[in-house]
């Protein structure tokens, strides 16, 4: 059953208070602004085709980060939750399995006459990519808290029994999934690697991230026979394992990723600070050192 809207007219008050409170985009407009000015190129608002529905969706941001031999995309969804209703990330130790990041390695291939004293028009070879597993992974060790359950947390008005629900934050996470296929197409492109040279190897590797108010996400920690380790506590950022495959970039290949990353406004400014601007970073993230 729907629940049944009040007919009295919505005024300047109501719609101030869901600019203040819980509107989206302001957020957007916010992480937009930082990565901005942290030197991040942006994609602001735009449409994208969903590959499991083959509908056209908006995105929220898309960003890239270029550094020598190595690029960075990601698809980030951002959701305006309040302190009244957070996120809990239920995890366990990471598995050896799971334990895991993978990027392309892509190479341009030679043209076999092109040293040649002979006068033969140049080749357009093909390139060579493939999806390389870095299982030494920075990001995901083994052992650490990964993700595996998610649930929004908060009480009804009226009474003292508690609402719980995930759908919203599951549209989220899917919307960055299915951004994310596009991009994990670009990065698979002949023209990558035209960004350091026709011939020299580039690394490339994509992520998708769901970002969210500082203050609205916890996670609790369960050992392998499903005991408690300790309280709920807050974080900035939590990692969720998801093995998405992405197929179709290449003849024959795909691209897996492992993890949805789910920050707040802290843990994205954190995240880009620590793995991916400063230098060498993001090649030794990429290359798995």
């Amino acid at each position: 059953m729907s629940t049944k809207l009040k007919k009295d007219p919505i005024g300047l008050d109501a719609l101030e208070e869901y600019l203040d409170e819980a509107s989206d985009f302001s957020f957007e407009l916010r992480i937009l602004k930082m990565l901005t000015e942290m030197g991040i190129s942006c994609e602001h608002g735009g449409q994208y085709r969903d590959p499991d529905t083959k509908k056209y969706r908006e995105f929220d941001l898309r960003v890239g980060l270029t550094q020598g031999a190595a690029t960075f995309v990601a698809a980030i969804e951002c959701k305006s939750i309040g302190l009244h209703f957070p996120l809990l990330v239920s995890c366990v130790h990471r598995r050896a399995s799971e334990a895991f990041h993978q990027v392309f390695f892509h190479t341009k291939n030679k043209d076999p006459y092109q040293n040649t004293p002979y006068d033969i028009p140049t080749m357009q070879i093909p390139s060579a990519m493939q999806g390389m597993r870095i299982g030494t992974s920075a990001l995901y060790p083994k052992g650490e808290p990964v993700g595996k359950s998610t649930a929004q947390v908060g009480r009804y008005a009226n009474k003292d029994d508690l609402h719980v629900n995930d759908a919203e934050f599951f549209d989220k996470w899917s919307q960055a999934l299915q951004s994310l296929d596009d991009l994990v197409d670009q990065i698979s492109d002949d023209e990558l690697v035209d960004i350091v040279g026709s011939k020299k190897p580039h690394w490339a590797m994509a992520l998708p991230i769901v970002v969210i108010p500082d203050g609205t996400l916890w996670t609790v920690n369960y050992s392998d026979n499903g005991s408690k380790e300790g309280p709920p506590a807050q974080v900035d950022r939590a990692s969720i394992f998801i093995s998405r495959e992405y197929r179709g970039i290449m003849p024959g290949g795909s691209y897996t990723v492992s993890h949805l990353e789910v920050m707040t406004e802290t843990g994205l400014a954190t995240f880009f600070q620590n793995y991916l601007i400063r230098e060498n970073a993001l090649l030794n993230l990429a290359r798995g050192r």
